[in-house]
């Protein structure tokens, strides 16, 4: 008897991103013979989401998350705000997001992402899904906003890049973590440290594709298939194998998404 590596979720992709347009059905089957059984596709500013929909309507295996990333942040027309939340949820999507605070690159300015952070905010609470985080250069900002919302639960910080003090806060909130390939390169240390810190129950893995390749890809651009490359360099941090993590993680998605994985009971092959 042997065992087939675990399937696994890709908690946080780019699926209809123009870097995919020439292959996009091919990404999608090379994943799955990867072993991804399931993808959250990540519809970040009103003007995908249609597309963003018509991607899941076409792939029974592809999951849809919707919001307004933070260097969108204008398209939030405040007069506009109670339509587009209509809209938004009318996709029925499994989370919102990707919210949060990005001071990395120019853009809007904070007023103008916490308003349509805070929105997203009140729509995760109102319809009680997940909310998906993306924070970069904004750790103080993020900790400040999130903790004025202590009935928020269901949160994911995607592709964590914080410091110990923001994991050991993200763990006491109970928040999940979203796991991938920036946390693979040798440059990563002290956040593979911090990545440490946080409960193997709270973790999710993720590609971000087309961004974020783990080392070793000869591309630069990601794609869901390289997951298993991220199970593969970080478990060792859990003390877990690459197969535990898949597992852990793949069952985290199930509970958190509400999604039936099949991950949650081990299958062998002879």
């Amino acid at each position: 008897m042997s065992e087939t590596p675990p399937p696994i979720f890709d908690s946080h992709a780019h699926l209809d991103d123009p870097a995919f347009d020439a292959d996009q059905p091919e990404v999608l089957d090379r994943g799955r013979a990867a072993g991804v059984q399931g993808f959250l596709n990540i519809a970040y500013r009103p003007d995908i989401w249609d597309q963003s929909v018509a991607l899941r309507s076409s792939h029974p295996d592809v999951e849809l998350a919707a919001g307004i990333h933070p260097q969108d942040a204008r398209a939030l027309v405040p007069a506009q705000s109670d339509t587009l939340a209509e809209q938004l949820l009318a996709l029925r999507p499994l989370a919102i997001g990707e919210a949060g605070f990005d001071f990395a690159r120019p853009g809007p300015g904070f007023e103008e992402q916490q308003h349509a952070f805070q929105w997203q905010i009140e729509l995760a609470i109102s319809s009680g899904l997940p909310l998906i985080i993306h924070q970069r250069d904004a750790g103080a900002q993020l900790t400040r906003e999130l903790d004025r919302w202590p009935q928020l639960q269901s949160v994911i910080l995607h592709s964590f890049d914080g410091d110990e003090f923001l994991a050991e806060w993200a763990r006491a909130r109970g928040f999940f973590v979203g796991i991938g390939g920036l946390a693979c390169r040798k440059s990563s240390h002290i956040l593979r440290k911090a990545l440490s810190l946080i409960p193997a129950e709270r973790l999710l893995l993720e590609t971000d594709s087309p961004y974020l390749a783990p080392p070793g890809v000869k591309s630069r651009r990601n794609e869901p298939a390289n997951l298993p490359l991220v199970a593969a360099a970080l478990a060792p941090l859990w003390d877990l194998t690459p197969d535990q993590l898949r597992r852990q993680t793949t069952a985290n998605a199930a509970g958190l998404f509400n999604l039936d994985l099949p991950a949650r009971s081990e299958r062998r092959t002879a």
